[in-house]
């Protein structure tokens, strides 16, 4: 499975989600904000980023998009209404409260797209 990094900046929560995500099978390295999270990825290789979009004083969609940039897969959790223009919205956004089901299911799906481009044969110049 995947080497998940999840920010989430409640403990409670933090320590929770990162539970379930080790009982589906993946590699959870827990953070609480930014600072951590961008420690961590200067060191360590990450598959997906699960994190909040409101990190205490700290965008967690700048997190998301830092990620992408460097072809870390990302997946956004908020539990406020998103309403910013929709360039701004990170792919794909899960909202509070969520069933840990849906969360798999967005998981295996930004694998499954991973997956494809990886496997996608490169096209040949005529």
């Amino acid at each position: 499975m995947a080497r998940i990094l999840l920010t989430e900046p409640d403990r409670a929560i933090r320590e929770f989600i990162a539970g379930i995500l080790a009982e589906f099978g993946h590699d959870v390295v827990p953070c609480e904000n930014v600072v951590e999270a961008e420690v961590w990825l200067a060191t360590s290789p990450i598959d997906v980023l699960v994190t909040d979009l409101m990190l205490r004083g700290e965008q967690g969609i700048d997190l998301s998009r830092s990620c992408a940039a460097r072809g870390i897969r990302t997946v956004t959790l908020t539990g406020r209404d998103f309403l910013p223009d929709q360039t701004s919205q990170p792919p794909p956004l899960i909202e509070k409260p969520f069933r840990f089901s849906d969360l798999q299911r967005v998981l295996h799906a930004v694998d499954a797209a991973q997956s494809a481009a990886v496997r996608r044969p490169a096209s040949s110049a005529a």
